[in-house]
């Protein structure tokens, strides 16, 4: 008898599991043609969740809770999501979809200690309004995790985590902004990071209210107070002219120590420097948000009302990938895959690839705004990693089908700037071509330990050492 009633128990137990059990991995089944003059440039799905996939629907399905999950990273293979509802790290194999065990997280994390109210006694209190909010990688591979806060009284910090035990150390634990900016109306929705926060780094957060970025630098480990970049919106002619905010959930991604791009609700991807100077953009490019290439017979235009935006190199070729429809789009929810002309990275020169999904991943209101791509490349293939909140995620295969590529080595080159003049620290590079911000080459040289620039402006300037290393830096010549 007692052997019947265990045994039914587990039919039950079995019949309930399969209920509950999550969909499988689909496939984005649109053809993405070759690009290129050879058909050098390959694309196509891995596996995808998605809405539209019905893959994507029920509470086994998602990645977490309605309105919890708002930010995703990549590292190692592995996607990254940061949940502020269970205050963990799930985690998703990048090769096969299936989640893994997620990392729980200490509690000590977004917390600090203070005062009670009768100044008796110490407490742990804690920080932001809505603490594991995002969730971003920096340079060195260190994985960082931001609040939230919605007024300058609130107290912004960002966390760095040790994914093999949840620990945590805190990188930021600014309490004084009302006191630093006593008249600012501020929140923080995200953040972005540039450099190793372990040595020198910098990390930023825009301000939702406001066109103002908070720019922290961190310099042998330790953050200083931020400084913060006013961003023009007077000059005529970008699509930030005359903005009072780049509207809700914005996100900032710094490229280097020189720049950064914007991207909020209302914007699109802008390039700014950090004295705030509009820079470059889809405004010197109209044409380029419109994709007739995609899908043959269909005219597919970006808007605003997303956030994302992840530039990468493969071999000596620059791309740059970003949200390109919000869930009011045509399609709901999609990315899009551009193609810089070369080194200069100029929107004017601007190539669109593809459309991805081509179907989108879905419709279900977002108003948080979280669209992320995440890349990492090896060789000759970048793994695009895709995440639309309450929409899908799926993971895309873009390679360039050239023979003799290998990887390029950032920041192998020191270079300093001594008015038009530019010197490689370092001894003699084997080759250096220069590029102005519209694409343009605008001098080269071989052998050399120095080369001039005409004039004062910004520059990028790539340069190959003896050894046959290469690396690109953006310079400002005074």
């Amino acid at each position: 008898m007692k052997k019947q009633v265990l045994f039914g128990i587990a039919l039950l137990c079995s019949a309930f599991l399969s209920n509950v059990r999550a969909a499988e991995p689909a496939v984005d089944p649109a053809t993405y043609a070759p690009r290129g003059d050879n058909g050098e440039y390959t694309f196509e799905n891995k596996w995808l969740y998605s809405a539209k996939r019905g893959n994507y629907n029920t509470a086994a399905d998602l990645i977490g809770t309605a309105g919890f999950v708002r930010g995703m990273a990549a590292k190692d293979g592995k996607m990254l999501f940061i949940d502020r509802e269970k205050k963990q790290i799930t985690v998703v194999n990048g090769e096969t979809g299936l989640k893994e065990a997620p990392i729980v997280l200490a509690s000590n994390i977004f917390t600090y200690m203070g005062k009670n109210k009768a100044g008796t006694a110490d407490s742990m209190y804690v920080a932001g309004t809505l603490p594991f909010n995002d969730i971003k990688i920096d340079n060195a591979g260190n994985v960082l995790l931001g609040n939230c806060i919605t007024s300058n009284l609130g107290r912004f910090q960002i966390w760095k985590v040790n994914l093999n035990d949840g620990t945590g150390t805190p990188v930021i634990d600014q309490a004084n902004l009302a006191t630093l900016f006593p008249d600012a109306t501020i929140r923080f929705d995200a953040f972005g990071v540039y450099g190793d926060v372990n040595n020198d780094a910098i990390i930023m957060a825009q301000n939702q209210l406001a066109m103002e970025t908070y720019k922290w630098t961190i310099t042998d480990g330790v953050a200083g107070d931020p400084e913060v970049i006013y961003i023009d919106n007077v000059t005529a002619g970008t699509y930030l002219t005359g903005m009072g905010n780049p509207g809700t959930a914005p996100q900032v991604f710094p490229v280097d120590e020189n720049y950064y791009y914007l991207d909020g609700n209302a914007t699109y991807p802008t390039l700014i420097d950090m004295d705030g100077n509009i820079i470059d953009g889809f405004f010197n490019n109209p044409s380029a948000l419109v994709d007739n290439i995609t899908s043959p017979g269909e005219s597919w235009s970006m808007n605003q009302g997303h956030n994302g935006i992840a530039e990468f190199q493969v071999g000596d070729e620059y791309f740059v990938v970003m949200a390109a429809t919000n869930t009011a789009g045509t399609p709901p929810s999609t990315f899009r895959l551009f193609k810089f002309a070369d080194a200069g990275k100029a929107f004017t020169g601007i190539q669109c690839l593809w459309t991805f999904p081509q179907e989108g991943m879905g419709a279900t209101s977002n108003p948080y705004r979280t669209a992320v791509p995440s890349v990492e490349v090896e060789g000759n293939t970048a793994k695009i990693y895709a995440y639309t909140g309450e929409n899908g995620y799926g993971v895309y295969e873009f390679k360039v089908n050239v023979s003799g590529i290998k990887d390029v080595k950032q920041a192998v080159v020191k270079i300093s700037v001594d008015g038009n003049k530019i010197n490689f620290l370092d001894g003699p590079v084997s080759t250096v071509s220069v590029y102005g911000v519209t694409g343009q080459l605008v001098t080269k040289a071989t052998n050399v330990e120095s080369i001039t620039v005409p004039k004062e402006g910004v520059y990028v300037v790539k340069a190959t050492t003896m050894n046959g290393e290469t690396a690109i830096q953006k310079v400002i010549a005074k």
